[in-house]
């Protein structure tokens, strides 16, 4: 029996194997490279044990010469009768016969690390205390303690955080807007504020200034504040396991943009990774399209009526302009609703306020239980919170209950 296959990795220089398979050398520092092709993006180490890499996604993975030419040869064609396990031998063994591609005596041109080694852990600093500004006070707000930083260059950093729970990226404010920093993972992972003892709100937006901006409006107590750059498969799993392991029985969703619409759009997303399988997204470019179950009769019904209601508005509101009714215009306008045995198919005109009236039903409708929505009155909380700094609120406060979305 071989027992002894695909142990030659410590021989491999992993650089030179990755240069030949199609990778560029992005960046070349002390300790590590990062190598790129297409979109995936890979760190190499050197290591007691040879060189190893990992994905900028799972820092805590170490993948070593073999893992790469697995990858590399199952997506090459074979002979009918030539197995992935056939075509890793041939590969291996040709990278080992190529003395460019080994490891000679004095061949590595990188410091050692530990095999745990995670690049991002390099890139972050304590932030250093600001005069005005979002982040004057940030040494008082108690739930941004531990999560945020700033770079050599005094950039504010966001951690993010994958699956695992492992620092793969960090979201910057560049002045500008909130961006991943360098080759961070943002579609991979998110961001979180300090976890308290005692957990009531769990609020989500779209990146981490607008929670800080949300927090210095209302001062939430025994709060977790979580910001997705992307909302995807991987960082709704993300979000709901959070959520089951602190046991809040609501999330609190808040997305905005730069302008309301982009909102309404990050909310049905949202919804739509939030259950797979009972809604169906589908953005074109005149209109959305969802699909969804019926649910139990009462809903469907107070939803169904709620949308005939803003039609009927809306043809209403059309006789202002004239004085005959244009069903066409006005159909094209409308949300359209069509039931098709347990199934409810909608279609939605990409106009906002169509938009935010269906996200609006169907939460009411279907989802109040479970989430609550807030939006500001400005198209992000950092402008609502810019917008409060000159004036006097005095016994003007408004309340967290003031923003829940309503028509």
């Amino acid at each position: 029996m071989i027992n002894t296959w695909l142990t030659e990795d410590h021989r491999i220089h992993l650089p030179k194997l990755l240069e030949r398979l199609g990778y560029t050398c992005s960046m070349t520092e002390r300790t590590h490279c990062i190598y790129t092709r297409n979109k995936e993006t890979c760190v190499v180490i050197l290591t007691v044990d040879g060189y190893f890499y990992y994905k900028v996604q799972l820092p805590e993975l170490k993948l070593s010469a073999s893992h790469l030419i697995i990858g590399h040869v199952s997506k090459i064609e074979g002979s009918n009768k030539e197995t992935v396990w056939d075509k890793v031998d041939a590969f291996y063994q040709k990278v080992l016969e190529n003395q460019e591609l080994l490891i000679t005596r004095g061949n590595p041109g990188m410091e050692k690390v530990a095999k745990d080694y995670n690049h991002f852990h390099s890139y972050s600093f304590p932030l250093r205390a600001r005069k005005d500004g979002l982040y004057s006070d940030i040494a008082q707000m108690g739930p941004f303690k531990g999560s945020i930083f700033e770079d050599e260059e005094g950039q504010v950093l966001f951690p993010l955080y994958n699956l695992q729970n492992e620092n793969c990226g960090f979201f910057v404010d560049n002045a500008h807007e909130t961006a991943p920093y360098k080759e961070s993972s943002a579609k991979n992972s998110l961001w979180y504020s300090k976890i308290p003892d005692t957990i009531e709100w769990l609020v989500v937006f779209k990146d981490p200034k607008e929670a800080l901006a949300f927090h210095k409006k209302f001062r939430l107590e025994n709060v977790i504040y979580l910001a997705l750059g992307a909302l995807n498969y991987e960082t709704t799993k993300i979000l709901f396991q959070i959520q089951q392991s602190v046991k809040v029985k609501k999330l609190i969703l808040s997305f905005t943009g730069e302008k309301k619409i982009k909102g309404y759009l990050r909310d049905l997303n949202f919804i739509s990774f939030m259950d797979e399988s009972n809604f169906k997204l589908s953005v074109k470019e005149q209109d959305i399209l969802v699909r969804f179950r019926m649910g139990d009769e009462k809903s469907f019904l107070n939803f169904f009526n709620s949308t005939k209601t803003f039609n009927q508005g809306l043809a209403k509101s059309f006789l202002k302009y004239n004085k005959v009714i244009d069903q066409n215009r006005i159909n094209e306008q409308s949300i359209m609703v069509a039931k098709e045995n347990e199934l409810i198919k909608v279609r939605i005109p990409l106009e906002v306020n169509a938009i935010r009236f269906f996200v609006w039903s169907y939460y009411k409708n279907y989802l109040n239980k479970t989430i609550d929505i807030l939006k500001p009155v400005q198209p992000n909380w950092y402008l609502e919170w810019e917008s409060t700094q000159s004036i006097s609120l005095k016994g003007k406060e408004v309340q967290l209950k003031d923003y829940r979305i309503a028509l």
